[in-house]
């Protein structure tokens, strides 16, 4: 297989990948092209004669998957030199780092081993050929693990997008996560290649003949098989269980459809927003049902409280803020800066807040997003002159936000049903009924992921375990401009749902506005770049902890671990002789 051929593979295996994602063509993607996507892949780097060129294969399929799934980050402001052109260059050495790890096995010396590689565990020594499928698949969820954790996390671009359709695959995130569902499909991609290549006689040389071949693809054939029907049949018992619902929550959710970006002040979108609530709080007493809470999305207040809370006693014209809320009774939730002032001297911080108001409009706290955009939310070291001297030349930029350092839940009172997410409590200033009363009162415990947050477990882990019973996510991606940028957000989203086994409920500005269930089904939802409300009624299932929830990333941990194993067995092999055995060597070798 020349290189060329092998470029051209890897290229249209990042095509593939981007085009199973959620897309312009395809709304939420497709499972089936998902399960081959990397099938071009693999025929390439099984042919790979060294390092660079495993890394320059991995590495273009990452740069190609990338910048056709992703090419909106490009509208993120003045951002594109580091939303797409640094997120493309991070992603492409991550896969091909992880295209090293798949050659170590099989090389010798730098280049592909002319003789037989071998994995030595303890005394036992496996054929690392035979293994190959099974690499190739630890390689690459563990390549999706390292670009989805850290400061410069990425969860968009993996092979789980791929499976939001398939509800039956996904339900097995509650034990694995994200990583064995892209492992699985991966593996199916390998071995699909194996057997195209066991189609040709000819493409096995001395080192691999074709019975040994077609022994090794049966063993994987079954390995997987094995997988795949304990994933589906587990897939299925979930969707058939019914998940007990003990109370039920109404929530007005709002998407005004208009650009933050486009204005600096905020009383148009103000007055749209309230106009939409003031619909759908309608529509619920019309059904003789209360709206236990409003939600805003991300950003609709433009100025920092609580400086600017005077500001909405009057704001917008007509009826303010917060004398619209005071008239309906009902806690909001509503995207905005807030500011914290430090000492005499050290200036103040500024979060990307999710702002609570209670029924009579009084700040009662905030949530600040913790997890913040690199580089385009938060420079590291913009304390120093330099980077803020760099960054004010390249994108007139040269602050961000403060990262939240607190994890704030909030409690909303619920329609029906009763509360089993905080402990009892006995208020010894009431009389016993009173107490009583209060006590058995339902309360829905929410925590409020703000923007891309509903994207990682790491920020939505924390939640859960400090007692969230459900998500309430507020975000604007209206600056996207894209549908499938929308759609692609909402489907990394979703499984937080299906880990945590709780409802998913987002409050967006252009898309996707929706209620998911804990199997990761759509249950309301609005169209895409429409201004609408949803007058959502959510279901608040039993809290359970799940094996995700518990274990967190023990999977993909589970795979890095076994990566090194195999990598320090082989690397073995490469320590130098020692002197006493080169001489007797030599030794052997003359003849007397």
């Amino acid at each position: 297989m020349t290189l060329i051929f092998q470029v051209i593979c890897a290229i249209f295996s990042g095509i593939l990948s981007a085009l199973a994602m959620p897309n312009e063509f395809l709304a939420f993607g497709s499972p089936v092209i998902g399960f081959f996507a990397l099938l071009p892949l693999y025929l390439a780097v099984k042919k790979a004669r060294s390092y660079k060129v495993c890394a320059l294969l991995f590495a273009l399929d990452a740069l190609a998957t990338h910048l056709l799934s992703s090419y909106w980050l490009a509208n993120f402001k003045d951002f594109a030199v580091f939303t797409l052109g640094a997120s493309a260059f991070g992603t492409a050495c991550i896969e091909a780092m992880a295209g090293c790890l798949f050659f170590f096995p099989f090389c010798k010396g730098g280049r592909v081993d002319g003789g037989r590689a071998k994995l030595a565990i303890g005394k036992a020594f496996f054929d690392a050929e035979s293994l190959r499928p099974l690499l190739f698949a630890a390689v690459r969820a563990a390549y999706e693990w390292a670009k989805s954790t850290g400061f410069l996390a990425y969860p968009w671009g993996v092979l789980s997008m791929a499976a939001f359709n398939d509800k039956a695959l996904i339900q097995c995130s509650d034990i694995f996560g994200t990583y064995g569902i892209s492992f699985l499909m991966a593996y199916f991609s390998a071995c699909c290649a194996e057997a195209a290549l066991l189609l040709n006689k000819f493409s096995f040389g001395a080192a691999l003949p074709y019975k040994e071949a077609k022994f090794n693809l049966a063993c994987s054939a079954k390995c997987l098989a094995l997988c795949l029907l304990l994933v589906y049949a587990y897939g299925a018992f979930r969707l058939c269980q019914k998940s007990p619902v003990i109370k039920t929550f109404n929530a007005v959710l709002v998407q005004q459809n208009m650009d933050p970006w486009a204005s600096d002040d905020d009383e148009e979108s103000l007055q749209k927003s309230i106009e939409l609530s003031k619909k759908g709080l309608f529509d619920f007493e019309s059904e003789g049902k209360k709206a236990d809470l409003v939600v805003w999305s991300e950003a609709v207040l433009r100025y920092a409280l609580p400086h600017a809370l005077g500001r909405y006693d009057y704001v917008p014209q007509g009826q303010s803020l917060f004398d619209f809320i005071k008239s309906q009774g009902v806690p909001f939730v509503i995207g905005g800066p807030y500011f914290e002032p430090l000492s005499e001297g050290e200036g103040r911080k500024m979060y990307n807040a999710a702002l609570v108001f209670d029924q009579s409009a009084a700040l009662r706290g905030f949530y600040a997003k913790s997890h913040l955009v690199p580089f385009a939310e938060v420079i590291p070291y913009a304390d120093r002159k330099f980077v803020r001297k760099t960054m004010e030349r390249l994108v007139g930029f040269s602050n961000g936000w403060n990262p939240g350092k607190r994890l704030d839940l909030f409690d909303f009172p619920a329609s029906e049903g009763y509360s089993d997410a905080a402990p009892a409590y006995y208020d010894l200033s009431l009389d016993a009924a009173a107490d009583e009363k209060k006590r058995n009162e339902a309360k829905v415990r929410a925590a409020l992921p703000i923007c891309f947050e509903d994207a990682f477990p790491d920020v939505c882990g924390p939640m859960f375990q400090a007692g969230a019973e459900v998500f309430i996510n507020i975000t604007d991606d209206s600056w996207s401009k894209t549908a499938s940028a929308e759609r692609q957000h909402f489907a990394v989203a979703a499984f937080r749902a299906v880990e945590y086994r709780t409802s998913l409920v987002r409050s967006t500005n252009a898309g996707l506005t929706a209620v998911v269930d804990d199997k990761g089904r759509v249950l309301q939802s609005i169209p895409l770049f429409e201004d609408g409300y949803l007058c959502a009624k959510i279901p608040i299932y039993r809290r359970r902890a799940t094996v995700y929830s518990s274990c967190g990333d023990w999977f993909a941990h589970l795979i890095l671990i076994l990566i090194a194993l195999a990598a320090v067995c082989k690397a073995r092999e490469f320590r130098r002789p020692k002197l006493r055995d080169c001489v007797m060597t030599e030794l052997l070798k003359i003849e007397f």
